[in-house]
């Protein structure tokens, strides 16, 4: 028969041990606490909260293996992170699963990753059970101690301060990112640095941008816009659209703009099925890709149907990849091999769907703003922006780094490059410690966007009737297309004036920005009339189709796209 006090200590096990499954270190708190006030045997205590860790270990990996079979629960606990840590637990499976019990974030897709990927569970049991004793057992002891030592001369401050130590560090990490560049260097597997693929199977530049115009004219590097933070730059935008909205009464509107694209190509459409929309006959001057959906299954199985799609295509590496519902450059990266492609399918949302596209090897880039007024029989080219990628020049004096943080423009997204950003690849140490010859170039990331440093000028001076005529001819071979951008790959800036040595990697819609206005030449004032004198164009495109027919999205629908699509972004791979 028990006694009271037996009782009393039977039921704190209890709540204890149910307690780790919610928060571990709110369990061992509480299990410390039960052994200073109401003393708790020590023993108890320990194997409490040692039985509730490995018990929430093995429910988890038991989580990861009934998935399989299971497909509402495959779909909420299987994504990006639990097949990135696959290709870590094949080679560090002892390291990962210590690592993951101190780092935040980590633990619940790591355990579940072991059961989703059949890791034999007599290993995962051991390692989890080794673990759990080593961490439960010093924490437990290191907050059993600080509770006796100062609740002599604190009381029950003490214990208020470690519970307050300990809702303020839960707090942080519920705001600090769960996957970082950190992160990944600890688990011993990062993605390669761009400048390393690079350099392989692309052109080197060594010290100019073949086929593109010099920068010598370039008064100044950074344009006055850059400088203000977009949340606060873009208000008077947002304020014009609703007035726009409320003038065309449809805050929709630009759904109709191109009527056969989801949202008219705003937000959230297929950046693949618009490429298809491309008519046969001008569909060669689009860049062969392929697209293919996660399934829901294990990485590998994907890789063998990305490589069956390549094969169809001629498509060979490397390949870019990059999301089909995309924005701004995020997810986009070139893939030298299977093993990268694999690493970048396994970090990809299910469910959604990838493109695989041929590199276009050339300097140039140049984003081509396309409009037609519907009921007109031809349209014209709106504005031409060229494109120069992020770089920074050698002096034959300074590092890799040094020439980064000291560049006026480079500086502004110094993150991007020194591995600061967990949504892009940065380079490594012995990239950024390498001294470039004086005068030599040293491109900084695959992708051009002004997010990341890309510089961009504006050239509609390159418009030619010759060039119209090409992309023209192409907009009209896309049904009901009548507004949006053409991002191209070009040879040199004659060709392309000749409508020709170019390639198309990409089409943007409704949602294209009138880019030229980010010409670090262009003033502030002039950088907001470009925008409204685009979205008036819009507007008015949508209002006449309209009235063809066409009816705008709902609003329900329109944000709903949206918010897809800035969900997918915060989960894609990171970029190059």
């Amino acid at each position: 028969m028990l006694t009271p006090e037996q009782l009393l200590w039977l039921e704190h096990c209890v709540v204890i041990f149910f307690m780790t499954f919610a928060h571990e270190d709110a369990a061992i708190l509480a299990a410390a606490f039960s052994t200073v006030e109401d003393s708790l045997p020590k023993w108890m205590a320990y194997v409490s909260v040692y039985l509730g860790i490995v018990t929430g270990d093995i429910l988890i990996y038991g989580l990861g293996h009934f998935a399989q079979k299971n497909r509402w629960l495959r779909s909420k606990i299987i994504g990006p992170k639990v097949e990135r840590i696959k290709l870590w637990l094949e080679t560090h499976l002892v390291r990962v699963l210590i690592l993951c019990r101190i780092t935040p974030g980590l633990l619940f897709p790591t355990f579940v990753a072991c059961g989703w990927f059949r890791i034999p569970f007599y290993r995962f049991a051991t390692v989890s059970i080794f673990a759990g004793a080593v961490y439960s057992s010093i924490v437990l002891t290191l907050v059993i101690l600080f509770g006796d030592l100062v609740l002599t001369s604190l009381g029950y401050w003490a214990w208020g301060a470690l519970a307050l130590i300990i809702i303020l560090f839960a707090l942080r990490n519920s705001f600090k990112p769960r996957w970082s560049k950190t992160t990944e260097k600890a688990m011993g597997d990062l993605p390669p640095s761009f400048l390393s693929v690079f350099k392989k199977y692309m052109p080197d530049m060594k010290h100019k941008f073949h086929g593109m115009p010099s920068l010598a004219d370039l008064t100044k590097k950074v344009s006055s816009a850059e400088h203000i933070p977009n949340a606060i730059l873009y208000i008077p935008v947002g304020l014009y659209y609703i007035f726009l909205g409320i003038r065309y009464r449809s805050l929709t509107l630009p759904s109709a703009a191109n009527p056969r694209i989801e949202t008219g190509g705003f937000m959230g459409e297929s950046k693949a099925g618009v490429m298809e929309m491309v008519g046969k006959e001008q569909r060669q001057w689009v860049s062969e890709f392929v697209s293919i959906k996660r399934n829901g299954v294990p990485g590998e199985e994907d890789l063998k149907n990305a490589m069956f799609l390549m094969k169809e295509k001629n498509l060979e590496f490397p390949v870019v990849a990059k999301p089909d519902i995309g924005w701004n450059g995020y997810g986009v990266r070139l893939v030298e091999d299977e093993n990268h492609l694999l690493q970048y399918l396994s970090g990809f949302p299910h469910e959604e769907k990838i493109v695989l596209q041929r590199p276009v090897t050339c300097d140039g880039e140049a984003g081509i703003f396309y409009v037609r007024i519907p009921g007109e029989p031809a349209g014209r080219i709106y504005s031409i922006t060229l494109r120069y990628f992020p770089f920074v020049k050698g002096d034959g004096k300074s590092t890799l780094k040094e020439l980064i943080q000291n560049d006026e423009r480079t500086k502004l997204r110094s993150g991007y490059y020194l591995g600061g950003k967990p949504e892009h690849v940065g380079f490594g140490k012995d990239d950024l410690d390498q001294i470039p010859a004086e005068g030599e170039i040293i491109r900084l990331s695959f992708i051009g966007s002004l997010r990341v440093g890309g510089l961009y000028r504006n050239a509609s001076h390159l418009i030619t009737p010759e060039l119209t005529r090409r992309f023209d001819a192409i907009s009209q071979s896309m049904p009901d297309f009548y507004f949006g951008r053409f991002d191209v790959r070009f040879e040199s800036t004659d060709q392309l004036r000749k409508g020709e040595g170019f390639k198309i990697i990409e089409i943007n819609g409704a949602g294209a920005e009138a880019i030229q206005a980010w010409d670090p030449d262009v003033k502030l004032f002039s950088l907001y009339g470009e925008f409204f004198k685009a979205y008036k164009l819009l507007f008015k495109i949508g209002d006449l189709n309209r009235a063809r027919g066409f009816k705008p999205m709902s609003i329900r629908g329109f944000l709903g796209a949206i918010r897809h699509q800035n969900r997918l972004i915060a989960q894609y791979p990171p970029a190059g």
